[in-house]
């Protein structure tokens, strides 16, 4: 495991690290130039990670504005996850998996800034999920989740004694987990691992995270997902080109493995009663009704197309939008209609060196 420079980012770093003042280019405000909300992309640098901003205008259309150092290092290859940028309010988290630390930067109307960086407690961070005070992280080589409490300003500490161990590869090696979240109600979080078809659950009592539950996926290689508004999850299986839903406490499976005749299901973003898988290798985007009891209805093998070599999405707070992260770093727009479907937007020219996260506000 690497050290990580310090356990917590002093504010002269910080302040040397800089602001980016949000919606503040061109020498005109967010306000008169339509900006309703923006998209955070993580580099991913081995050089050094960031945060690239994107403006976000009421047609959904992106435009970058710039970025801010997240005081750590990227990977500069792939993370094979999602969630490695999370939101909670104002604070954005970002997993720096080059040097094994977990970052926080604070978005307003006055910029975006650095708040701190501290230890992710294990190997490889590719993941990270934040609810109420309570952070998560998967650390995808050390099979090991970590917790951190934060405060209203992006403050980190760890949770002494959260580290739990995911379920064991039998075949030997890692889990090769993909991704870390809580339930909507937060009194459980989810994790999927790839190499062992395996989907995790932990209780959470008073922000400490359980012994891991071992349940079986309905696919191959579970991968992303996201949940409806009454919890259920909805997961991707990469191997099998699928969506499968679950309740999550107590644990059943409500669809199992529907594929969409894609290649590399992998991530899962869910708005307006859809949800919507990305396939990697087909360079599309599918979507699935989602019916009140959590079952799945295929309605579009291909909703839309995307650019070369998808790698991770994200829906608008108000679910009007849907942005998706291309290989060479750009980031793709859709707009979200009430029936669900999905109209091209634009593209806009960003930074990437790997997959490794995507949020809007």
């Amino acid at each position: 495991m690497n050290t990580p420079r310090s356990t917590r980012t002093p504010l002269m770093a910080i302040a040397a690290a800089g602001v980016l003042l949000v919606g503040a280019a061109g020498g005109a405000s967010a306000h008169e130039r339509g900006v309703v909300g923006h998209v955070y992309e993580a580099t991913n640098a081995a050089t050094g990670n960031a945060i690239t901003v994107l403006d976000r205008a009421a047609d959904g259309s992106l435009h970058r504005v710039g970025s801010v150092s997240t005081g750590g290092l990227g990977s500069g290859t792939s993370l094979n996850s999602q969630g490695g940028v999370a939101r909670d309010g104002r604070i954005l988290f970002v997993v720096n998996a080059g040097d094994d630390t977990l970052s926080t930067l604070a978005a307003s109307g006055h910029g975006l800034v650095l708040r701190d960086r501290i230890s992710s407690h294990g190997d490889f961070p590719v993941s990270v999920t934040a609810r109420d005070g309570i952070a998560y992280v998967l650390d995808q080589s050390s099979d090991t989740i970590h917790g951190f409490r934060y405060d209203a300003s992006g403050h980190l500490k760890s949770l002494p004694g959260s580290t739990r161990a995911l379920t064991p590869n039998p075949a030997g090696g890692t889990a090769d987990a993909a991704q870390v979240s809580f339930t909507p109600d937060g009194h459980n979080l989810v994790v999927t691992e790839k190499a062992t078809n395996t989907i995790d659950t932990f209780a959470v009592v008073r922000g400490y995270a359980g012994r891991a539950k071992a349940h079986a996926s309905a696919g191959t290689t579970p991968y992303g997902f996201d949940f409806d508004h009454r919890g259920h999850a909805i997961v991707s299986e990469a191997a099998t080109g699928s969506a499968s839903s679950y309740r999550v406490r107590p644990f059943r499976t409500i669809t199992a493995a529907l594929g969409n005749g894609q290649k590399a299901a992998c991530w899962v973003v869910v708005a307006r009663g859809n949800a919507y898988v990305v396939n990697a290798a087909s360079n599309s985007i599918s979507s699935y009704r989602i019916a009140p009891d959590g079952s799945l209805t295929l309605k579009s093998a291909v909703a839309a197309t995307t650019g070369a070599g998808p790698t991770d999405a994200a829906v608008s707070p108000d679910q009007t939008s849907l942005s998706v992260r291309l290989g060479d770093g750009s980031v793709a727009s859709y707009r979200i209609a009430r029936d669900g479907s999905l109209t091209p937007i634009g593209t806009a020219a960003a930074t990437a060196y790997g997959t490794s996260g995507l949020a809007e506000d």
